[in-house]
């Protein structure tokens, strides 16, 4: 059968498993991913939990039991963090960096904090973030820096002197 003639359903929940009501049931034609499935929930109503999908009996996933629950705020920003984290590393993955570390000091409160860079910028391909942060520890001290800024080699300013 083709994918896009199967009917699928999907009950739109609120609660907890065991615990809720059925808020509304959707159908829809072909596939559909779990975001798109979500915003179908949110523009039915923002209370909902969890939604279980049920596949047309000619998929072969048929008889299958799909749930999927609504992420919390934290759920979801940490996954966005990872999802852009996953999304950096794979654009500058074996590209020529250089790293840049500094440290804060003073009071937040008190308004006295202050941004200082390292005299030492290190160069380095870039693999994972973790790694960088490894190489910072070496460079800088482990537990002594406090944040870095990444420049792509060939975005690097141009020198203001040159030693003669």
């Amino acid at each position: 059968m083709n994918a896009k003639a199967m009917k699928h359903n999907a009950s739109i929940w609120e609660g907890d498993v065991g615990t809720s009501r059925c808020i509304e049931v959707v159908h829809w034609e072909g596939d559909i991913t779990p975001k798109q499935l979500a915003s179908v929930a949110n523009q039915i109503t923002m209370d909902w939990q969890t939604i279980d999908l049920q596949l047309d009996p000619a998929h072969p996933m048929h008889g299958n039991a799909y749930h999927l629950r609504k992420m919390t705020d934290d759920e979801y920003e940490e996954a966005e963090y990872h999802r852009r984290r996953a999304a950096f590393e794979e654009k500058y993955a074996g590209r020529r960096v250089w790293v840049h570390g500094y440290h804060y000091e003073g009071d937040e409160a008190a308004g006295t904090l202050e941004q200082f860079f390292y005299d030492v910028m290190f160069s380095t391909m870039f693999i994972t973030l973790d790694d960088i942060e490894a190489l910072c520890d070496n460079h800088y001290g482990e537990g002594v820096w406090d944040e870095y800024s990444i420049y792509l080699d060939d975005k690097l300013p141009m020198p203001l002197a040159i030693d003669f």
